[in-house]
Order: C-alpha cells, then structure tokens, then sequence
C-alpha cells in the first residue's frame, strides 16, 4: 500500500481555490506535481510557486488524484474531455456528481472562502467529500487524514444545500458589509466603530442559536426607528431594507 504522505496531487485551475489548496497541499508534505489551466499565465506563477510543472494539457497530468478547482461549466466540459482512468475530485460546491457516472470521479468540496494573499490554517478549512467509487473516496481520507483536515461524507443533495447557507453567510453578508461601509463613507463616519459589533454577532452564535441571538427594531416591532431608518435610504437600498426587515417580522410574528 502506498505511504499516505507520497500522494501526488495535480490541479486543474489557478483561481484563489486551486491556489490556497495546492499551497496548503504543499506546506503539509504533499507532493504536487503540476498546474493545468486556461489561463496560462496565472498557472504558471501558481507552478512555479509550488516548484512543479505548468502542464497545458490536461490529459499529460501525471498524479494520484486531479482536483478540479474550476468553475461548474469547466468542470462539465472536462468531464467530457480527461482521460477516464485518472481518479478527479471537483471543489464546485453546486454540481451534482450524479451527472458524473464515472466511478473514477468525486467531490473534494472546501467549505470556506478564499481570498488572495489571506492564507487559513488546516483548521478553518472543512471538506466535504463525495465519490463514485471506493476506492477514490479512500485516496481522498487519507489525503485528509495526512493534512490534518477534517472532513464528512456528503451527497450532492446535501452539499448544494450547504452551498445556498454559505452563499447566505457569506455572500449575502459580505453584501451588507459593503452597504454598511457605503453607508457610513458617504457619511463621513468611521467603519471601525462596528468591528466590534460584528465580531460579537458572529461570536455569541456559541452560545446561542441565530433564531434567539436575533434583536434590533424589526425583532421588537419598533416602528419609529424602522420608520427613522427608510428616510435616511435611497430607493434601492430601502426596498433591501424594507424586504429583510419584513423576512425579520414574519419570523417572530408569523
């Protein structure tokens, strides 16, 4: 049986996940042994950086496990296109593997986002794993196993609906985070009088579920504040305003 720590890995793309991931691979003793990607020249910054080949066929990649880190229509097309012996893991967080019937493919899906030049500890990067075939989700354990990073099992069904609550913590938030930013520059005010405030959001979510953590006027049906708030609100905004403070009362008032 080969040793866990020799696992060779290739990564077909050089976005932020392919990035993070290979680096991460690579800190932990994992061999990586090349870079595929469209974009020739982000590909071959990310090869050189792991001190392995840019290969720009795909097919010529030489490795224990492919993984994927596209975007969902490239992951489609080169399930049409990759040679059917290579065992390949995918990160798209919203592609059903049962559209996939080769029993070499998978799912090696990172809950978590990625962002240039911020680097997460293995701790902070949770993987969701799916697979056709037995022995491909064995490769993939004790890629995990060997890194350290902790890891479940997964249906497609289930993982997309981990996808929509991440969209809903992360990219939905993040968009309220930049209204808010929007809102106080305009202002003249300062935006880091609130990172106390959300580091407290996010930290008593601990203790408490985000049903029960829930305050602010919508939750106590202060109509005055609510009232103070839509004047201070361009057109777009207040509607976004007025749509979450609704979804808010009807929780706690149905």
């Amino acid at each position: 049986m080969k040793n866990e720590s020799k696992i060779r890995v290739a990564f077909i793309g050089s976005g932020k996940v392919a990035t993070e991931l290979a680096l991460i691979f690579r800190f932990h003793g994992i061999e990586v042994t090349g870079i595929s990607s469209r974009n020739h020249s982000s590909g071959k910054v990310l090869a050189a950086r792991l001190d392995c080949q840019f290969i720009e066929d795909p097919n010529d990649l030489k490795a224990d496990l492919i993984i994927i880190a596209t975007n969902d229509t490239s992951v489609r097309e080169l399930n049409t296109s990759l040679r059917k012996d290579s065992f390949v893991a995918y990160t798209a967080g919203a592609v059903n593997l049962a559209d996939f019937p080769n029993e070499n493919w998978g799912v090696f899906y990172p809950l978590q986002t990625f962002t240039e030049n911020r680097h997460l500890t293995v701790d902070e990067v949770p993987i969701l794993l799916e697979s056709n075939s037995k022995e491909l989700q064995n490769k993939m354990e004790s890629l995990c196993k060997t890194i350290g990073l902790r890891f479940d099992y997964c249906t497609s069904e289930d993982r997309q609906k981990y996808h929509l609550a991440a969209v809903y913590v992360n990219n939905f938030v993040n968009h309220l985070f930049h209204k808010a930013q929007a809102q106080l520059q305009q202002n003249n005010l300062d935006w880091n009088m609130l990172k106390p405030l959300i580091e407290e959001t996010v930290a008593k979510l601990d203790d408490l579920s985000a049903f029960d953590a829930q305050t602010g006027p919508a939750r106590r049906n202060d109509h005055a504040t609510i009232l103070t708030h839509q004047t201070l609100l361009a057109e777009e905004d207040q509607n976004m305003y007025n749509l979450l403070t609704n979804s808010i009362q009807k929780t706690y008032n149905p």
